[in-house]
């Protein structure tokens, strides 16, 4: 099957805005998540773990700059390129312009609408409805 390049703003590469004005992380079953960064475009870009020297990446559209009354908000994950398991159609990160087809939905949910505040995260490989769950806790002070 012939592979397919889906850009997610391109352009988002050279407009980015620089570090987030909230230093947030917090702790989910598989590690910390780390608020990146604030795109131009609305998008936040929040880290994740996938080993123990690799980090995923997901690109939460009109999360960026938000801190207070956050709801639901939707997104891509992505993870470096792999060779077993991938989706048939690669996407270029919004941030980068790097191109990987390792990819999913994401979708982001806030319990605690205002910084610091708990969230839960669905994800979906692919095109693929988000179904895997993951709860993500602040980390705050001297929390770890």
């Amino acid at each position: 099957m012939t592979m397919k390049v889906i850009g997610l703003g391109a352009l988002a590469a050279v407009l980015t805005c620089g570090v987030a004005s909230a230093d947030e992380t917090w702790m989910t079953e598989m590690g910390e998540v780390i608020y990146e960064t604030d795109l131009a475009n609305g998008m936040a870009v929040l880290s994740y773990p996938v080993d123990d020297e690799v980090r995923g990446l997901a690109y939460i559209a009109g999360l960026a700059g938000e801190y207070t009354d956050r709801t639901g908000y939707e997104g891509v994950w992505m993870e470096p390129p792999s060779t077993k398991g991938g989706c048939d159609i690669e996407i270029a990160a919004p941030e980068t312009g790097e191109i990987s087809n390792t990819w999913g939905r994401v979708r982001v949910v806030f319990v605690d609408p205002d910084f610091p505040g708990t969230f839960v995260a669905m994800r979906g490989n692919c095109f693929n409805e988000p179904t895997e769950m993951l709860v993500a806790r602040p980390i705050v002070g001297g929390d770890q």
